[in-house]
């Protein structure tokens, strides 16, 4: 592991750490947060154009179901 320049004083690395745990939260929301936001905009637009949304959840369903397929059919080979 890199060792990271912290700063010379004791708040420099106060500082530092507390910019580092913001950096962790801001990480950890994006992961969590973002499908969420995708999963609600997808919503929102399929109450209005239910008839473009549907096929292409079908669609997304069927490639997500065979790519599900192929991985369990590895795990058990293994």
């Amino acid at each position: 592991m890199m060792q990271e320049d912290l700063g010379k004083t004791k708040l420099d690395h106060v500082l530092s750490y507390i910019v580092i745990a913001a950096m962790k939260f801001l990480e950890f929301a994006s992961i969590l947060f973002l499908p969420l936001l995708i999963v609600q905009q997808t919503v929102l637009y399929g109450e209005n154009h239910p008839y473009k949304v549907i096929p292409l959840l079908i669609a997304l369903m069927l490639i997500i179901s065979a790519y599900a397929v192929k991985l369990i059919k590895d795990w058990r080979r293994k």
